[in-house]
């Protein structure tokens, strides 16, 4: 068994989050392991052609992003800003409507592919020879004692460091080796995800309908071909439906699509691949144990009604590479109590209160009783009408409230 012990962090998971978090620690001098059971896939980029996996990414995320020199090279033309968000409910006749204007901002945020964001770190991180890639491999083994945390690979190499980081994701193997126990729930629902041609401009607005099987999202998209006829599609539904609409003719998936979005932007013209995933809401209940943190999808998972979940990320991986460079800076264990605590503190509360307005407002708008539609239908109707109420929910979604 081959041993490695030059290490300050080893981060397993090379995703989204673990790979921001490894670029932000690197540049403030930590010596990383970085551990990534796929090997990284070059990027092309066609004109007209989009990746199905999107996010949302809002203003907090973007400073993170632009603090890290990340955000300066994102392809420009992929990235569609909004400054709208329409909301309405399927089943009656209110409607949400956000506007930047209304919190002075020159947008709500951007959406972007996954895939070119994961690159772009990448770029970050072949640029710093203080980050030891480890690919193709994943950990089996994880041991820890007073002074040092152990990781093994599945290529038998043996790793060392004072603090080791899931970010593998839901099913996390490093937070299941370091027995950190998670609340887990089932919402039988399905994503169906997909990018869609359709008749009118979206005019770089996000819309979403609550229908009576679940939320339907379409995600402004632009590049310098198509302009404003393409959006990502998420909609979410009960699995056995799911299963049916994943059967369809493209034909047919499209007529549903259009009744169930209501025509709003015309006709819809054309349906690329249709690609799905089962959605499931967990918590860990610590984000740390030991000389073991988690962050991401490691930690929480929730449903993606609005697109939240990857910027509760990046602010893990903010708050986590913050509180680590402060304990260098002061020359104390990057384990000690007093740093994870202060993670824990930084990020566990707002992440629990974002999954809570989750999860009360999938439930809110999962009853069809008449009474339950009346009310949350005048709720909604009298919240557009008060831009000084609907101001926090603003400022919210943007990252700019709730995260310290």
């Amino acid at each position: 068994m081959t041993h490695t012990n030059s290490h300050d962090i080893i981060i397993s998971g090379a995703g989204l989050v673990g790979l921001s978090l490894a670029l932000a620690c690197a540049q403030k001098g930590f010596k990383i392991a970085l551990i990534e059971k796929n090997a990284p896939q070059p990027l092309t980029l066609e004109s007209g052609q989009f990746s199905p996996r999107v996010s949302a990414i809002n203003h907090a995320s973007e400073r993170f992003l632009r603090s890290i020199g990340v955000w300066q090279t994102l392809p420009r033309q992929r990235m569609c800003g909004y400054n709208k968000m329409h909301v309405w409910d399927g089943l009656g006749s209110a409607a949400l409507n956000f506007n930047a204007d209304e919190v002075q901002a020159s947008h709500l945020g951007h959406i972007i592919e996954n895939n070119l964001i994961i690159d772009a770190l990448w770029q970050g991180i072949y640029q710093h020879q203080s980050i030891d890639l480890f690919l193709s491999k994943q950990v089996t083994g994880l041991e820890q004692n007073k002074e040092r945390a152990n990781v093994i690979l599945s290529s038998q190499e043996q790793l060392s460091a004072s603090l080791v980081v899931g970010a593998e994701g839901k099913y996390s193997p490093i937070r299941q080796l370091a027995e950190i126990e998670t609340y887990d729930w089932d919402y039988q629902h399905t994503a169906i995800v997909t990018t869609v041609t359709h008749q009118h401009y979206h005019d770089h607005c996000a819309q979403q309908v609550f229908l009576d099987s679940g939320p339907l999202a379409f995600l402004p998209l632009s590049d310098e071909l198509d302009g404003q006829n393409k959006s990502s599609i998420v909609w979410s539904v009960k699995t056995p439906q799911a299963e049916t609409l994943l059967a369809l003719s493209d034909g047919e998936f499209r007529n549903a699509l259009n009744q169930a979005f209501e025509h709003k932007l015309g006709e819809i013209d054309a349906i690329d691949t249709r690609f799905s995933f089962p959605l499931k809401a967990q918590q860990a209940k610590t984000v740390f144990k030991d000389r073991v943190a988690i962050v991401g999808d490691a930690a929480h998972t929730i449903h993606p009604l609005a697109g939240l979940g990857v910027n509760l990320g990046f602010l893990d991986a903010a708050a986590l590479a913050q509180e680590l460079t402060r304990a260098k800076q002061k020359q104390i264990d990057l384990t000690h109590p007093f740093v994870l605590r202060r993670y824990q503190r930084t990020r566990k509360s707002h992440n629990w209160a974002v999954a809570a307005l989750m999860e009360a407002l999938k439930r809110g708008f999962d009853t069809q009783h008449p009474f339950s539609v009346l009310a949350r239908n005048a709720g909604m109707n009298l919240l557009n009408k008060h831009s000084l109420a609907k101001r926090p929910l603003i400022l919210a979604a943007l990252g700019d409230i709730g995260t310290n």
